[in-house]
Parts: C-alpha cells; sequence; structure tokens
C-alpha cells in the first residue's frame, strides 16, 4: 500500500476567495488538529457563522486577520494580492538560510522551470504554470530581502 502525498501548503494557490477560506480551514484541521469550532472560537464567531462565512465565502474584512491567524495560513489575502497582480512576500527574519531551505528553493526553480520548458513545447497547463512562477518569485524575493538585512543588520523598521 502507497503512502498517500503529503500536501505541499506553501505551494498553493487559490482561484477564489471561498476556496481560500476553504482550504485555511483544511490547513488548521490537517496541520494544527483545529476542527471548525475551535477555529471558531479563535475567529470570535459562532460555528453557524464561520459555517456559512466558509460556504459562501462572504467572509466580513475584519474576521480575515483573527481567521488566518487561527489557521495558520493566508490564502485569503495571497488571493487578493495575486487578483490584483501584486507579490505578497513575507517579513525577512535576517537569518541565514539553512542548506535544507536552499536547496529545496533550488528544487523548486528547477521543476518550475523545467514546467515553463514544457509549456514553451506545446505541453502543461499556462494557468498552474504561471501560478507556480509566483510563487517562486516570491521566494526569490524573499530571500532577496534576508541577504539585503544579513548586510544591514541594524537597519530601522518603518
Amino acid at each position: 500500500m502507497t503512502k498517500p502525498k503529503r500536501r505541499q501548503w506553501s505551494r498553493i494557490v487559490t482561484r477564489s476567495l471561498p476556496e481560500s477560506l476553504q482550504i485555511c480551514k483544511e490547513h488548521a484541521q490537517a496541520t494544527r488538529n483545529m476542527s471548525v469550532p475551535r477555529i471558531a472560537d479563535r475567529t470570535g464567531v459562532s460555528t453557524d457563522m464561520l459555517y456559512k462565512y466558509l460556504g459562501s465565502g462572504d467572509m466580513p474584512s475584519s474576521l480575515l486577520i483573527p481567521f488566518m491567524a487561527a489557521t495558520g495560513k493566508e490564502y485569503p489575502l495571497q488571493y487578493m494580492a495575486h487578483s490584483l497582480d501584486k507579490l505578497l512576500i513575507d517579513m525577512p527574519t535576517g537569518k541565514k538560510p539553512s542548506m535544507p531551505t536552499l536547496n529545496h528553493l533550488n528544487q523548486f526553480a528547477n521543476q518550475v522551470i523545467g514546467m515553463v520548458m514544457q509549456l514553451e513545447e506545446g505541453g502543461g497547463n499556462a494557468q498552474h504554470v504561471a501560478d507556480q512562477l509566483v510563487l517562486l518569485m516570491q521566494d526569490l524575493a524573499y530571500h532577496k530581502l534576508e541577504a539585503e538585512k544579513l548586510d544591514d543588520p541594524q537597519q530601522p523598521l518603518i
């Protein structure tokens, strides 16, 4: 019997607000062992209201931050940024990247370049390739900011 493939949460790109809310919920259930009632409690709404928001995708903006904090993922924010042709980049921490992190980035970059090459040859899904390119650009921009912060660690926060 083969083991089920682990979901790569950092490589998911959502196509709608309802989907982004659902994926956040799934992430919290899979990685944080959180039930919908626990997510609702941490978001400050009833379980019934959270189910309504998840079904309709019509969550008030004032609840998005507590919801994303409770679930541990920012898919709604990522969806909104990508809808406006913007990149979403984590704040740099000023830590040197580890070898496993750099190896993972290298593997992902090679995988995405392979997807682009396959697309050029007439194969592949153009939207999926575009999504993966955006994720790669975000990863590279983050590492650029990390490198700059390492060079100037005393830079004041704005």
